[in-house]
């Protein structure tokens, strides 16, 4: 920030103390020059009486020699509170004012006090506090003018100059004031567009976490079913078929590596650094090896395809991956032994469907017995997020006679009709 900014910004946000110089520096030049006198009544012929009887209650002329410096100081020295209390102001330096005129004290180069007290109500006061700041000063420029004049002749001419001044002081504070709320509607605005910004910024970010909790929840779900199934048949069979065990043990480490490789994708997002290219996102190619490791662990799986495959944008075909992921995970871990699961995949006009259905038997069936036990936003809430995320839907529970089913229907979302 450059100095000259610093300089207006402490300034502006110390008020009283620059007011406060301000008019101490104003009362010391008036001083100075002994309080030039304007308009002096007692150099006036006595024709002056004829005008308006001058009120004097028994005063001689050295009253008025006292007064002058104490009309000068109540003229300009409430004026440091300008800003912060201008209600204030207008009442001390009107009052001021008025003693004046009672005593018929001369006009003095102080006056304009009067005219800046009025700006400062007209600027920085309550609304109903400037109205009446300016009837007042309207109302005693002709007072003033006929006081202080030989005719009215000389009197109408001096009163509309002095309301001329009334009126330019008034509507200058009034120009300011408007000025300075625009200013802070500016600010306001400002200030809620920043705050709108970061609650965004909070949401995307809790959003990502939310993202990265369920590609989570899927890779180490379904690479752990995998991996304690294998475990689980390789114990079995070492005794009657080594091979078996050999076969189940290269399952793991392939499931375990996989695993490990979505796991550091998943983690390389967290980093803030430029890092290596990660692995690409899983996609609806990528679901024939999914099945096969699935097959690898001991569960039979149909897969069957049909219509024309269409080029998808890739959110959908993670999205569809990681449904057929988390069903098959479930099959595993639910559906019981001796279990058949299909994934069926319709390419339609009006978009994807997709299904996956087993012949699971008993309470392994049951959808309570489906639902992930790692609470909201997993398992099968997890999936249906997934598919509302990209437009579509999905259902998923038992199934009559036995067996699970889950089904997922996504809009035609290709790639050229994302790009549209």
């Amino acid at each position: 920030m450059r100095r000259r900014d610093r300089v207006y910004i402490w300034l502006r946000d110390h008020p009283l103390v620059v007011d406060s110089a301000i008019a101490g520096f104003l009362f010391l030049f008036v001083s100075f020059f002994g309080w030039p006198v304007l308009f002096d009544p007692y150099n006036l012929p006595m024709a002056y009486e004829t005008v308006l009887p001058t009120i004097t209650f028994g005063l001689n002329q050295s009253l008025y020699t006292v007064g002058t410096p104490l009309i000068s100081a109540g003229l300009i020295l409430p004026l440091a509170l300008r800003r912060v209390r201008p209600e204030w102001t207008g009442i001390l330096v009107f009052s001021t004012a008025f003693v004046q005129w009672v005593f018929a004290i001369p006009i003095q180069a102080a006056q304009i006090g009067v005219l800046v007290a009025l700006h400062a109500l007209a600027a920085y006061g309550r609304r109903g506090a400037a109205r009446t700041g300016l009837v007042v000063c309207l109302i005693a420029a002709p007072l003033a003018a006929v006081r202080y004049v030989i005719t009215f002749e000389t009197a109408v001419p001096l009163t509309i100059g002095m309301a001329a001044l009334v009126l330019a002081a008034w509507a200058v504070g009034d120009l300011q004031r408007v000025r300075r709320q625009q200013l802070d509607a500016l600010r306001d605005r400002a200030h809620r567009l920043e705050v709108e910004r970061e609650q965004e910024a909070r949401l995307a970010a809790a959003d990502e976490r939310a993202r990265i909790a369920r590609e989570m929840h899927d890779v180490v779900a379904h690479s752990l079913s995998v991996v304690i199934a294998q475990a689980d048949g390789g114990r079995y069979a070492a005794a009657d078929d080594p091979q078996a065990a050999v076969r189940a043990c290269d399952t793991i480490s392939q499931t375990g590596r996989s695993a490990l490789t979505e796991m550091r994708r998943l983690l390389g997002v967290l980093r803030t650094g430029d890092g290596p290219n990660r692995a690409p996102t899983p996609g609806l190619d990528d679901i024939d090896d999914l099945i096969g490791g699935v097959r690898d662990s001991g569960l039979e799986v149909r897969h069957t395809s049909t219509g024309t495959q269409r080029p998808v944008s890739t959110g959908v075909a993670l999205a569809v991956y990681r449904i057929v992921q988390e069903a098959l995970t479930n099959v595993l871990k639910h559906a019981g032994p001796d279990v058949v699961a299909e994934v069926r995949l319709d390419w339609t006009p009006g978009g994807l469907m997709l299904a996956i259905a087993d012949n699971g038997r008993g309470a392994a069936a049951d959808s309570s017995l489906r639902q992930d036990a790692g609470g909201p936003g997993h398992g099968v809430p997890g999936m249906t997020e997934r598919a509302a995320l990209y437009g579509g839907r999905l259902q998923a529970g038992p199934v009559p006679g036995g067996g699970y089913l889950v089904r997922a229907h996504f809009p035609d979302l290709t790639m050229e009709t994302m790009q549209r």
